[in-house]
């Protein structure tokens, strides 16, 4: 990995001289000066490439953190700045390093330009020979700059994450990378902690019903009733599953199976993503929190673990694994589960390359049969905890040829969701069939929703996922009518287990408590819907705020006809997006 990091930094390095050079390889007869301008930048860049990588010592063992802007925090007090490092005897044993570096690299350098030039005029190249070098050496640029060949996602930090060790997580980091990457690529807010921050704390322990003196903490024991059960648990986070693609609000079925599956389990029909981004559902999910604006928490919220089921079930000698029916590095799914405590990731690396039929990889219903193919095979001594992510049901739509299903929609886009429902239907017949099947808690949600006309400007039919919970023998078939939303799976599925905890989420077990509201992000926008069917979003980039009568999709704007009502739930979000906000600061975010 360290190797691949080094790669993009060298890449990006050698991007301005290299193109100095291909001039000059056509123009060498005529002027030289471009060679020494090649020269001088490469030997600048590198230079400053072997500064970045020196401080990152003293930095490093000062912050636990490589090198980023947040360096630059103290930009505006440079003189404060340079008293500390130079007034720190220490340090100039790193200045003295960065010279040596800079003293090999200036031999390096000057070596190779000096060949370079000898041999442009001992041995010039024909022009054809120069055009077929230049079309070659491209390709390699590309993907050097990219670090992977991936088609969905380039090098980026969480890919260093490969244990529980902290400090082995970082190793593999160049900080070079980390700094420019910081600066150039992640636009990451500047958190300032609200004034009211305990206003919004004291709000959020109230929600959660927290009695006792205040402090700013939201942990409270979450007590399991009786011995604790320990079920296999399979999650599975269905790709773009809306509550409207199921026929909600007389919109077109597309999931025969899957709604047949909900008359055999428990189904809460009021529940909703946090974000409408798959990033946004994995964290949500798994961590018990929800989402922030416009923020990437599976690459950023990694400071260290949450409490996850993956992290508690580890400690009742449960095997955790984590599915994703592509690559598992893109939108770092692998560095945040294996995290957060999913100690097994399986892929389509894990199959056979012909079977990937689209950047968004196997088919779902290859990362099923892998599934039960491992659990096969796993120890049955012990119970397992799955993760499994789905992705047919996620543009550019493939659907598998050489199956029996065969879709009746009249698109491509809807066929695939037939086909993902297809391919639930084909995983629960197989798990029927199976030994484990009797003692496995079967958990199934959308990971978010899909845009549809008619479900407002801020779409419902984005956030409005399905949550099952399919328990054989156990689950009475019902349909629970509770509000919730993504970070109540922890707490609810602990609750099934009779698992006891102590519970930091922004989540509970919904089979048991309400909420009076829940709430969600979309990108830019805040939505939050209430426990007697209003609807009240913030479209903030246009400043525009509405409040519907969600349940029947009333387009009547009650906003300022019912403004009170509108202000109270924009208040009660924001105090719950703030104070969620304010623990992930302060405990999880890294950068």
């Amino acid at each position: 990995m360290g190797l691949e990091f080094d790669m993009v930094v060298c890449t990006y390095a050698l991007l301005l001289p290299t193109l100095l050079l291909v001039v000059h390889e056509f123009l060498y007869k005529k002027t030289q000066i471009i060679h020494k301008v090649s020269f001088i930048i490469t030997l600048i860049i590198f230079c400053l490439y072997a500064l970045i990588s020196t401080a990152d010592f003293p930095y490093y063992q000062q912050f636990s953190r490589h090198l980023n802007k947040q360096a630059f925090l103290w930009a505006d007090s440079p003189a404060f700045v340079f008293g500390l490092i130079f007034g720190n005897i220490s340090y100039y044993g790193y200045l003295f390093l960065f010279v040596i570096f800079c003293f090999f690299i200036y031999k390096a350098i000057k070596s190779i330009y000096a060949d370079n030039l000898i041999r442009l005029q001992a041995h010039p190249k024909k022009i054809g020979i120069k055009i077929a070098t230049l079309i070659l050496l491209i390709p390699f640029l590309i993907i050097g700059a990219r670090g992977r060949t991936s088609s969905k996602s380039t090098t980026h930090e969480g890919l260093a994450i490969v244990s529980d060790n902290l400090f082995v997580n970082q190793v593999a980091l160049n900080p070079n990378f980390t700094m420019f990457r910081s600066l150039f690529f992640q636009r990451v807010k500047n958190y300032k902690e609200p004034e009211d921050i305990d206003e919004s704390i004291a709000f959020a322990r109230n929600y959660f019903g927290i009695k006792g003196p205040f402090e700013r903490s939201v942990a409270r024991e979450q007590i399991g009733e009786g011995e604790f059960k320990p079920y296999n648990i399979v999650i599975v986070c269905m790709e773009s599953m809306s509550s409207y693609k199921m026929g909600m609000n007389d919109h077109e079925v597309l999931t025969p199976n899957f709604n047949n599956l909900i008359k055999e389990s428990l189904y809460f029909d009021r529940f909703f993503s946090s974000g409408i981004h798959t990033f946004n559902g994995l964290f949500s999910t798994c961590s018990g929190y929800p989402s922030m604006l416009a923020e990437h928490a599976l690459r950023r919220y990694t400071k260290k673990p949450f409490t996850t089921l993956g992290n508690l079930l580890l400690k009742k000698n449960y095997q955790t694994y984590f599915y994703s029916s592509h690559d598992p590095h893109f939108d770092n799914m692998e560095g945040f589960f294996t995290q957060n405590g999913y100690k097994g990731i399986f892929s389509a690396f894990n199959l056979p390359k012909e079977k990937t039929i689209s950047v968004t990889g196997v088919a779902d219903h290859e990362i099923f049969d892998l599934f039960v193919k491992n659990v096969n095979a796993s120890d049955k001594k012990k119970p397992f905890l799955s993760f499994v992510m789905t992705g047919s049901d996620h543009g550019p739509w493939a659907i598998p040829t050489d199956i029996s299903f065969k879709g009746n929609a009249d698109t491509e886009e809807k066929r695939s969701t037939q086909y993902a429902d297809w391919a639930i239907g084909e995983f629960m017949k197989k798990a029927k069939a199976q030994e484990w099947y009797s003692n496995t808690l079967f958990v199934f949600l959308g990971d978010h929703g899909y845009a549809i006309g008619g479900t407002y400007e801020m779409p419902l039919s984005y956030n409005r996922v399905p949550f099952v919970l399919h328990k054989p023998n156990t689950l009475k078939a019902d349909t629970n009518h509770n509000l919730g939303y993504q970070p109540d799976v922890l707490s609810t599925i602990a609750g099934i287990l009779n698992l006891s905890f102590t519970n930091t989420s922004f989540g509970q077990d919904i089979r048991k408590e309400e909420h009076p509201f829940v709430y969600f992000t979309a990108d830019d926008k805040i939505g939050c819907v209430s426990e007697d069917g209003y609807y009240f979003y913030d479209l903030i980039t246009q400043k525009t705020k509405r409040l519907k009568k969600y349940l029947n999709l009333d387009q009547t704007d009650f906003y300022e006809a019912n403004k009170a009502r509108a202000d109270s739930l924009e208040k009660s979000a924001k105090h719950m997006l703030d104070a969620a906000e304010y623990f992930i600061r302060k405990d999880y975010f890294s950068y």
